[in-house]
């Protein structure tokens, strides 16, 4: 015969119910940011290669293709690391 739900036997532990959405941690704003970010990186990034080694100019002020690739992969870095929460990054209050 099953026990009834009010009671436990010694060693089993109390088990914790999940909390309802409106109770659970939102994410924060770099987290909800952060792969966006890397995807516009990335993105930025490969069409700074290609421009630089096909001749085609994606961004009108940058003729030598260096700010999208130095900026596409500074904001894919930035954005992986927002994404994923890396520990080192953040600032300790």
């Amino acid at each position: 015969m099953p026990k009834s739900r009010g009671r436990r036997s010694r060693g089993e532990a109390p088990t914790r119910r999940s909390e309802p959405e409106s109770v659970r941690k939102r994410r924060s704003l770099p987290r909800r940011l952060g792969w966006p970010l890397c995807a516009i990186g990335g993105v930025l990034f490969l069409l700074g290669n290609i421009g630089a080694r096909t001749g085609i100019v994606f961004l009108p002020f940058d003729q030598h293709h260096v700010i999208a690739q130095l900026g596409g992969a500074l904001l894919g870095i930035i954005g992986l690391l927002w994404a994923t929460g890396a520990q080192g990054i953040r600032r300790t209050r």
